[in-house]
């Protein structure tokens, strides 16, 4: 005789289904709304101001590819020798040298920046719009995605209501949309962080060959955005060798594909560095300017401790003969520079320089004055600014309340905690600034979130009926 299903479990079954319904309609909404907010921030306070920087960089090298001239340093092509006196108050600080006397047009291979930022950049103009504004608006529909995305990994560590939660302070936090209209990076960064730690829970808790690949496809692209989320890859990873259903030998071949597909998603750009430069480039080959700027009288005792300055950087180096060299070629020499430096003030740098990197980093060192900072180097809003570091201040707390619940359940909270880790690790090797946070702050959010919906749970004692929810999700309902 064959058994009926239960009409309970039918019940709860059609109950989950209506649920999840819900939710990615909520979450939807959510993004929408965050969508709306950028696009609005963008119309306001962002169309038709002068980009600097690196958001200066991004846009024309994302033309230039579309030009066919592939990956060419935008600075010295669009200004030659000039390039070298665009910061420069006053000209005779910097000698004439070959640097000085390329001319306008000249083409030379960068890997200044990893490709990806530019890759997406290029999407509108190879469409035929190549305005700023455009480029603005394509920025604030990722920025969206990403509150989408974040919104989706927590609802993997902690239930819908945390999820919902999450999306929306991602919405309205002020650090994750002012990127978006600056063109920066960090745009696309917040949706492959959000996507990494979403899927290294699901490694955790819901293993399987499909997450293995997406996790480590993930994280390849999230290298070749910012070259330092690579290291957060193997921690990340670190569920699969948890994995009890597996023998030893199963997780750790694995463990060993997550490293294999990673290495073949970034080979092509690698490969291409190899045989471009002149000096070994793997991601990036701008860690030496960043170790020069870093390292310096101004940086170490002067107004801008823990920061970089651009005067630090000059004059551009040069090769044997005085002849002018390739981005590898100077990248070599600017990290001399940073490192002889540093050698030479080991004491004053560990005692004074790092604390004041990752003091910086995270807000507790001059604060209003980074903001300053960010104004003039990045073209940031301050009052927006200042919103956002008053947000940040208030997400702080309720964090920390999230990771202390999520590790009271006994919870795996390397996905929330690693990138933090991480990113104060690069602060403390080299500066403490706003935007190195932005990887920081997803799990920021997203432990705020859980914060809150404990917070929440707790005060409406939502326990008078159990969470139809997996157990393993349910990460918050009262603190």
């Amino acid at each position: 005789m064959t058994k009926k299903p239960s009409s309970i479990s039918t019940d709860r079954t059609h109950n989950l289904s209506i649920k999840g319904k819900s939710f990615h309609i909520k979450l939807i909404s959510l993004s929408l709304l965050a969508f709306l907010i950028r696009v609005i921030y963008v119309i306001v306070f962002e169309k038709g101001d002068l980009l600097n920087g690196d958001a200066f960089y991004y846009h024309h090298a994302s033309k230039l590819l579309v030009d066919g001239l592939g990956f060419t340093e935008p600075y010295r092509y669009i200004f030659g020798g000039e390039q070298e006196l665009l910061f420069v108050s006053d000209p005779s600080y910097v000698p004439e040298t070959a640097n000085r006397n390329l001319p306008i047009g000249h083409i030379e291979p960068t890997a200044g920046h990893p490709p990806l930022w530019v890759i997406v950049l290029a999407f509108p103009i190879f469409l035929g719009f190549s305005s700023v504004l455009i480029q603005q608006i394509f920025c604030s529909f990722i920025g969206a995605i990403g509150v989408f995305a974040i919104g989706w990994a927590t609802r993997e560590i902690a239930g819908d209501k945390a999820g919902l939660i999450a999306s929306g302070l991602a919405s309205i936090y002020a650090f994750l949309w002012l990127n978006d209209g600056l063109l920066m990076s960090e745009t696309l960064v917040v949706m492959l962080v959000a996507l990494l730690i979403g899927f290294s829970w699901r490694l955790y808790s819901k293993n399987s060959l499909s997450t293995l690949i997406l996790f480590s496809l993930i994280g390849g692209l999230a290298a070749l955005t910012r070259v330092e989320l690579i290291i957060a890859i193997p921690f990340l990873a670190i569920p699969i060798l948890r994995d009890s259903s597996q023998d030893l030998k199963k997780r750790l071949l694995n463990y060993s594909a997550v490293g294999l597909i990673v290495a073949a998603t970034v080979s092509p750009w690698v490969i291409r560095n190899l045989t471009q430069f002149e000096e070994p480039v793997l991601i990036s080959n701008g860690s030496g300017i960043l170790l020069a700027q870093t390292n310096c009288d101004a940086t170490y005792f002067g107004d801008k401790q823990g920061y970089w300055e651009y005067l630090c950087g000059l004059p551009q180096p040069l090769g044997e003969n005085g002849e002018a060299t390739d981005e590898s070629v100077r990248d070599k020499e600017y990290r001399k520079r940073g490192l002889d430096y540093a050698s030479q003030h080991k004491r004053h740098l560990l005692t004074n320089v790092v604390p004041k990197r990752m003091a910086r980093l995270w807000g507790f060192y001059a604060p209003i004055e980074q903001l300053r900072a960010d104004k003039l180097v990045e073209g940031r809003s301050f009052s927006l600014s200042f919103i956002g570091l008053l947000q940040y201040y208030l997400l702080i707390p309720f964090s920390i309340l999230g990771v202390v619940r999520l590790k009271q359940s006994k919870k795996f909270i390397a996905p929330v905690i690693t990138i933090p880790i991480i990113a104060t690790l690069i602060a403390a090797m080299s500066m403490g600034t706003t935007r190195y946070r932005v990887s920081a702050e997803v799990p920021l959010v997203i432990c705020a979130a859980i914060g809150i919906s404990c917070l929440v749970g707790s005060l409406k004692n939502l326990n008078t009926e159990p969470d139809t929810e997996l157990a393993y999700n349910s990460a918050t309902t009262k603190c």
